[in-house]
C-alpha cells in the first residue's frame, strides 16, 4: 500500500468505525428481529432473519474493505489521511479552566439569546392579535 508505515493511526481509527458500522449494519438487519422472533413457531421466520443478517454483514465488510483498499492505494486520500495525522499533533488543545470558561460562556450567551427571541416572538404575537381583535371590531 502507498506510504504504509506513515498514517497507521488514522487508518486504524477508520478501519475500526468501519467496522462498527458493519456490526451495526448486521445487528439492525437481523439480530434485533431475531430476538423478536424467538420461538418454535417463528423457526422459518428466525432462519429468513439470520441470512438476512449474514447478507447484511458480509455485504458491508465487503464495502469497507473495497473502501479500505481503494484508499489505500490512491495517493491523494493517503497523503490526506497522513497530513490530517500530523496536523492533529500540532494542534494545541485548551486547558480543563479555560474549556469550562468558554462553554460557560456560549452556554449563557445561547440563554440570553434563547430569551431575546422569546420575548420578541411573545411581544409580536400580542401586537399581533391586538391587531386582529381591532380589525373584528369594525
Amino acid at each position: 500500500m502507498y506510504k504504509w508505515p506513515q498514517g497507521r493511526v488514522i487508518r486504524t481509527i477508520c478501519l475500526i468505525l468501519a467496522l462498527v458500522v458493519a456490526a451495526d449494519l448486521g445487528y439492525t438487519g437481523a439480530f434485533a428481529k431475531i430476538s423478536a422472533s424467538l420461538g418454535p413457531e417463528n423457526a422459518q421466520a428466525h432462519l429468513r432473519q439470520l441470512i438476512l443478517g449474514i447478507f447484511f454483514t458480509v455485504a458491508s465488510l465487503s464495502a469497507i474493505i473495497a473502501g479500505l483498499v481503494a484508499a489505500g492505494f490512491n495517493h491523494k486520500s493517503v497523503d490526506f489521511l497522513i497530513e490530517v495525522e500530523q496536523e492533529m499533533v500540532r494542534v494545541e488543545w485548551p486547558k480543563p479552566n479555560t474549556l469550562v470558561r468558554s462553554t460557560l460562556v456560549i452556554a449563557v450567551a445561547i440563554a440570553i439569546l434563547a430569551g431575546v427571541i422569546f420575548l420578541s416572538d411573545f411581544i409580536l404575537l400580542n401586537l399581533l392579535n391586538y391587531l386582529l381583535s381591532l380589525g373584528d371590531r369594525f
